[in-house]
């Protein structure tokens, strides 16, 4: 599939390869003009390089792991292809005759995830079928964070765009793991054509909307568009409301109304089923500075004096933390049926956001 993670990873690990070997070669640099240094103070540099090579040792170690997962990516990437237009045998749906289909344009969709394995089987196995139907060029990646800190939809994102940066994809869907698209509906999820977003999922298609900026669930951005709005804020940690400060970022760019599908208004199950699940934590505080105390707890409940932690104005508004922040490491890549499955660490800066390591 033209996947471009392969050629990616092979040129850095030219460049590894290079600064590893300068740092070995440092140990038997040493100038000539050093050799009337006493015994005690060459051995003592000697130490010194030495415990910087095995800085470098374990640096390069780490980083070549990266490579040989994003090696794997590509493989299973490729694997796809042979899977989706191969053995994989596509259960009987039959779309309408005036639906349009194109492989003109290669879909990335972005399923951020954790704990809800039967969520996730059922959205891989309902929409790999959909997309097929729809004739796309498509790979579902699903990024699974891994569990030290408290779930950060929009850094999970953001680590997904950037994994695939050098690859041929040209539009991304990111796509919430509870939202299904139904067959009667056959929304699609095309190449935006214009210079918004194509948000799958507004008020009145969403069958869990309940006001009319709702800008979750499902959204398809082109690569210029969204690297035009940084990608999403990496302080929201906890579910929810990384999605608002999108929407605001979209309007301080000029591209709001996002596109929305252009179909008859009919009642919002028809479009999308909604996989039903228990309310998550509201992060709140109470204090402030060094008495602040972070607590999780049902949106439910009054908040009396305390602050919700995801609202406070400089989150909401914050337009400089995204992709040219978001700091991540892949620790596991698998298949995943038809899906290639990531699993992420993230990186939280607890000064800035400290209530993210309450997981």
């Amino acid at each position: 599939m033209g996947f471009g993670l392969k050629g990616l990873a092979a040129a850095a690990g030219i460049l590894l390869f290079i600064s590893f070997c300068f740092s070995v070669k440092i140990t038997h640099t040493i100038d000539l003009a050093e050799r009337h240094l006493s015994t005690a103070t060459l051995s003592t540099e000697i130490q010194h390089l030495q415990a910087q090579l095995a800085v470098q040792k374990q640096e390069y170690a780490g980083l070549q792991h990266q490579l040989e997962q994003l090696e794997l990516a590509s493989n299973l990437s490729e694997k796809h292809t042979a899977y989706t237009h191969g053995t994989y045998q596509v259960p009987p749906v039959h779309p309408p005759a005036k639906a349009s289909y194109t492989q003109q344009h290669k879909l990335a969709v972005l399923v951020p995830y954790r704990d809800r394995q039967e969520h996730l089987a059922l959205l891989v196995s309902r929409l790999h079928s959909y997309l097929t139907v729809q004739g796309r060029d498509f790979t579902i990646f699903i990024l699974e964070q891994s569990p030290e800190l408290l779930f950060n939809r929009g850094a999970l994102l953001d680590a997904g765009f950037r994994i695939l940066q050098a690859s041929d994809y040209d539009h991304f869907a990111f796509q919430d793991v509870d939202t299904l698209p139904t067959t009667r509906g056959n929304i699609q999820y095309s190449y935006p054509t214009g210079t918004a977003p194509l948000h799958l999922t507004p008020f009145r298609f969403h069958p869990a909307a309940n006001f009319e900026d709702f800008f979750g669930g499902i959204s398809i951005f082109t690569r210029e568009q969204f690297e035009k709005v940084n990608g999403y804020g990496v302080n929201f940690w906890g579910w929810g409301r990384e999605d608002d400060n999108m929407r605001y970022r979209l309007m301080q760019h000029g591209m709001l109304p996002p596109e929305v599908p252009q179909v008859p208004r009919k009642h919002r199950r028809f479009y999308f089923d909604h996989q039903t699940h228990g309310k998550a934590l509201e992060w709140r505080v109470k204090g402030e500075g060094s008495d602040a105390v972070y607590y999780g707890v049902n949106p439910d409940v009054p908040y009396g004096s305390a602050k919700i932690v995801s609202v406070q104005p400089h989150l909401m508004q914050d337009m400089s933390s995204g992709l040219n922040s978001t700091m991540y490491w892949i620790t596991n890549v698998q298949a995943n049926g038809p899906a290639v499955q990531f699993t992420v660490r993230l990186h939280c800066d607890e000064l800035s956001t400290p209530w993210c390591s309450k997981a």
